[in-house]
């Protein structure tokens, strides 16, 4: 197989994962950026899902030792990951989203590669990959969601299970801090320098595990994570998870300067980037001194100021940033009076529907 044909193979099976990879030429170059032709032809076989390498010897019908080395090499590379389950060793493919998209970047390493990679995805974003993430027009159900931080709710003790978000992270197995792709993405393009902290991009779990065996994050404690959601929290950023129930994986503090699920809503207008909190924000008009921060820091634009802060409850995605700067403890986060419709399903349910939103075929 040429080796034109053999990328034009690896972009169809990459497309067909729920956040998938439109083909453009930013897109084929970065894919000839991180892969040989030999692992691009070996790709399209490889599953979306832990498998065993005998298992996968079986898939692609490649020699033991030469996949396994093969496997390893691209696990090192961030285009595969290996995660260990009891004694036994599982690879596979890494798609854009968690994935290949941010492997070169969470070191916090700047190197000709990474600078070349993130002026390719700086483009790709703009020429169709946001809009792919925002569910490309035609599936309602966002892969993501906000999380509110419990100090800024009214209530607490009501927070739904889902949204509480320090006992999401104490019930995690492992835990991890990488540095956000998407600021370091506009560093290195030469878009201009996020004023934003980079260390918080959190990982639990064997993914987690991955990156720290490969170099990609440090191992963090429950305490540190916390930690690091409460600064993320006063430093203005937004926390976004999986929009799935089971166990935690990711959660992005993310910016509206850089980051993609917030400048895909604002620049771009994908309605869907993520689902927004249950939760929406109110100011006590007696209270408040209409000192301006709220509306500052404010990542939507959901705040103006008149005789107080006025909160738009359309434009309001209940994340929270806009409590702790209040002086006067003026606003926080109640229950909407009604609770989005958003769906929060185990993951397979919530891939699957993506998937049939998308009449894209399911594989694996």
């Amino acid at each position: 197989m040429s080796g034109s044909n053999v990328y034009d193979e690896l972009v169809e099976h990459l497309n067909s994962m729920p956040v998938g990879a439109p083909k453009t030429p930013e897109l084929i170059e970065i894919l000839k950026t991180i892969y040989t032709d030999e692992e691009a032809a070996l790709a399209p076989k490889l599953p979306f899902l832990p498998m065993t390498l005998d298992g996968l010897v079986d898939r692609t019908g490649v020699e033991k030792g030469k996949l396994q080395a093969m496997l390893e090499k691209m696990a090192d590379k961030g285009i595969a990951a290996v995660e260990t389950l009891g004694d036994e060793k599982m690879y596979r493919l890494l798609p854009t989203v968690v994935g290949f998209s941010e492997t070169p970047f969470w070191a916090g390493k700047r190197t000709p590669e990474t600078e070349k990679l993130a002026k390719l995805w700086r483009n790709y974003a703009r020429n169709g990959f946001i809009h792919e993430v925002g569910g490309a027009g035609v599936s309602d159900t966002p892969m993501t969601r906000i999380i509110p931080m419990e100090a800024s709710l009214s209530d607490p003790r009501k927070v739904a299970d889902y949204e509480r978000i320090t006992d999401t992270v104490k019930g995690s197995s492992y835990q991890a801090v990488a540095h956000c792709p998407c600021r370091l993405m506009r560093d290195y393009a030469d878009e201009g320098k996020c004023e934003h902290s980079t260390e918080n991009c959190l990982h639990f779990g064997t993914m987690g595990q991955y990156m720290v065996e490969k170099g990609m994050a440090r191992e963090i404690t429950v305490d540190e994570t916390l930690d690091i959601l409460k600064r993320s929290n006063e430093e203005g950023l937004v926390h976004i998870t999986g929009n799935s129930l089971g166990e935690l994986q990711t959660i992005c503090n993310c910016c509206a300067d850089a980051c993609v699920f917030l400048t895909g809503l604002l620049a771009m207008g994908e309605k869907n980037m993520f689902a927004r909190s249950n939760y929406v924000s109110v100011v006590d008009p007696d209270t408040c001194v209409v000192c301006g921060t709220c509306e500052e820091r404010c990542p939507v634009d959901a705040i103006s100021m008149e005789d107080s802060a006025l909160v738009d409850t359309d434009k309001c995605i209940g994340c929270g940033v806009c409590y702790p700067s209040c002086s006067t403890e003026s606003i926080t986060l109640v229950p909407r009076p009604e609770a989005e419709q958003t769906p929060v399903l185990p993951m397979m349910e919530l891939v699957t529907k993506v998937m049939s939103d998308k009449q894209r075929e399911f594989k694996f």
